[in-house]
């Protein structure tokens, strides 16, 4: 575990609301020359009070905290407009590509498994520090995936819908439409969603309605 960076030693913070990784991060970063570890916490108010009071050039941050504390894409965008040269990783078991989409188009740096091999943790602050975006293996670090085109204002009704618990024949009866023209468009806006299925959408709500500003 040695690497060298030109600016002297990368100063990162940790935020992550589990105990047990918290520390198990930490003491990996330890062991790390030209890596020091200036802060870990597990809230979101803290860690910020914390980069408002001294430099970081990493922060790596879990996505999805407690209840009572914010919610991970809103935390990327909040970051990224108060600390524009942060590099910020974020580290998460939710792999999923939307979401993944999401925090990369809010302002994050890489995106990391918990699933991956704790090696593999130096390499992505490696790339994050020298301007690269990282992902892993399973998403395919040579070039970030696609960020989906926003849904178009009749896709987003029929999504809408669906969430509330409408069927196809129903939307299409509600916007008289014909049940081809519903199914159409759920189905491109599946596509730029990046989801194949309805378990997918449902299990996914809270950040299709955030994304869409909750509307």
């Amino acid at each position: 575990m040695t690497t060298s960076f030109t600016a002297g030693p990368v100063r990162v913070a940790l935020l992550d609301d589990h105990e047990f990784i918290l520390r198990g991060l930490t003491a990996y970063l330890k062991q790390i020359p030209d890596i020091t570890v200036v802060g870990s916490h597990s809230s979101s108010r803290t860690f910020r009070a914390m980069l408002s009071a001294m430099p970081v050039d990493v922060a790596l941050i879990d996505y999805a905290l407690g209840s009572d504390d914010m919610d991970g894409v809103a935390l990327v965008k909040t970051l990224r407009a108060r600390h524009p040269q942060l590099r910020i990783l974020v580290v998460s078991g939710h792999e999923q590509s939307i979401t993944v989409n999401m925090l990369l188009r809010e302002g994050a740096n890489g995106f990391f498994s918990k699933t991956q091999d704790a090696n593999d943790m130096l390499e992505a602050i490696t790339a994050v520090v020298a301007g690269k975006t990282y992902l892993p293996p399973s998403i395919g670090v040579d070039a970030p995936p696609r960020l989906h085109a926003p849904l178009s204002p009749r896709e987003w009704e029929v999504i809408r819908c669906f969430l509330d618990g409408l069927s196809v024949s129903q939307i299409a009866s509600k916007f008289n439409r014909s049940l081809k023209t519903i199914s159409t468009q759920k189905s491109m806006a599946y596509k730029k969603l990046g989801i194949q299925a309805d378990a997918e959408l449902f299990k996914l709500k809270e950040q299709i309605l955030l994304m869409h500003g909750g509307s």
